[in-house]
């Protein structure tokens, strides 16, 4: 059997004359056909293992589209799937919780009605010395009670807002890329906000100073009503020992002090001096408690000494000091207003709230297929014949111009000799 096959093989000829024509086939053009025919079978063969592989290899990229997917298949497709919002824009309230937690001196009893009446002298306090914190302490921490309910109210408001603003979304984002952009807006809200409450605050502090209003606890300005009744900008030491006066400078402070001196001569006259760590006095009570810092409050030492200079039994706790505050003890009150007084926001977002309202109707991704071994057989046969053809026509004449070429090179032209 192998015999037969080996014989059939080496006798096989496909482009012998075919049977009824007059051509003839001598054993020479016998020899030719037979060997073009195993060259065009080895070329034929080789062609179609190349072409299959290249078929089997290639990769077609197709479009599925999946009608009113589920939440499953949301967070299953790949990351270039495109699916249109049925609402584009959506309110940052659907999908994001935003909350504030002030600084500790807003929860504490040193904003309250308790601190300011138990700081707060019967006593005129016009008498008192100008630097003295009975002169104006119980003013400052009203102050900053206000600036403690200014910046919750403020922030309430604006978050409110924030929620009710639009977020426009025509197709519904990935989870990374959503994150990415509302941490980013976010981030933006608050950062804007400290910027334009800082301005108000301070267009207030130049209105009130720009018309040379005059502090009811006569800090700014004092007027004498001795024999010859005077109108003064009260003066100040700084910390260089340099004078400062209201009328120049409304920011003129001073070390806040405790002083044994009542109904002296002038309000510059102390005896005893007991210092207040931090504590600063100055032109208007909502200035200098800008400039004061609150170290004093984090000390039960420092506070139940501050407390003791005042007519009241109430008791008072020291604020705790928090390692991983934003603001330190010696922060100063400005520093913590100009951040609205925020010592950090609370944010939840959430992905599967946004992606329930972004409720996508459809949803289209490329997805990448290869060829299957009926698809390779099923081209390599539409391109069979064009093969066959393409090989029968032009490997006989190749064969022939390489044999021509190949006999020229071995039997050169003889050369005559003359005598």
């Amino acid at each position: 059997m192998i015999s037969s096959w080996k014989t059939f093989f080496i006798n096989l000829n496909l482009f012998k004359p075919p049977a009824g024509s007059d051509q003839s086939e001598d054993e020479q053009q016998r020899r030719f056909n037979t060997l073009i025919t195993r060259i065009y079978l080895v070329l034929l063969a080789c062609l179609l293992i190349y072409l299959g592989l290249f078929i089997y290899s290639d990769v077609k990229e197709i479009v599925e589209k999946r009608d009113n997917p589920t939440k499953e298949e949301l967070d299953s497709f790949p990351v270039n799937t495109e699916c249109p919002c049925s609402r584009i824009s959506l309110s940052y309230g659907e999908f994001i919780s935003l909350k504030s937690n002030l600084h500790q001196i807003c929860k504490s009893d040193f904003v309250s009605d308790r601190w300011t009446k138990a700081t707060y002298s019967d006593s005129n306090v016009t008498y008192l010395n100008l630097n003295d914190f009975r002169t104006f302490g119980s003013a400052q921490f009203q102050a900053l009670a206000g600036f403690c309910n200014q910046s919750g109210s403020y922030l309430r408001q604006n978050i409110d807002l924030f929620k009710n603003d639009m977020f426009i979304s025509q197709e519904l984002l990935t989870k990374s890329r959503f994150q990415e952009e509302i941490n980013s807006t976010v981030t933006q809200f608050q950062q804007t906000l400290p910027r334009a409450f800082t301005v108000q605050l301070e267009l207030i502090l130049h209105v009130i100073t720009g018309n040379r209003l005059i502090s009811g606890l006569q800090t700014n300005i004092i007027i004498s009503s001795d024999h010859h009744p005077e109108v003064a900008p009260a003066e100040y030491i700084d910390r260089n020992k340099a004078f400062c006066d209201c009328v120049s400078d409304h920011q003129c402070i001073s070390d806040a002090i405790f002083s044994d001196i009542f109904n002296a001569s002038t309000r510059y006259d102390s005896g005893n001096e007991t210092s207040l760590p931090g504590l600063k006095s100055g032109c208007l009570p909502v200035t200098s408690i800008l400039a004061s810092t609150l170290q004093c409050f984090y000390n039960q030492r420092c506070l139940n000494k501050l407390v003791s200079f005042f007519p009241t039994k109430e008791n008072f706790s020291a604020m705790t000091i928090n390692n991983a505050s934003r603001f330190g003890p010696r922060a100063t009150v400005k520093s913590i207003v100009d951040n609205l007084m925020v010592e950090d926001w609370l944010m939840n977002m959430s992905y599967e709230k946004y992606r329930d309202n972004c409720a996508p109707l459809s949803c289209t991704y490329p997805k990448e297929m290869s060829n299957t071994l009926m698809d390779v057989v099923v081209k390599l046969i539409g391109l069979l014949s064009g093969l066959i053809s393409a090989l029968r026509l032009m490997i006989p004449i190749i064969v022939r111009f390489i044999i021509k070429k190949i006999n020229n090179v071995q039997s050169p032209p003889s050369t005559l000799t003359r005598k």
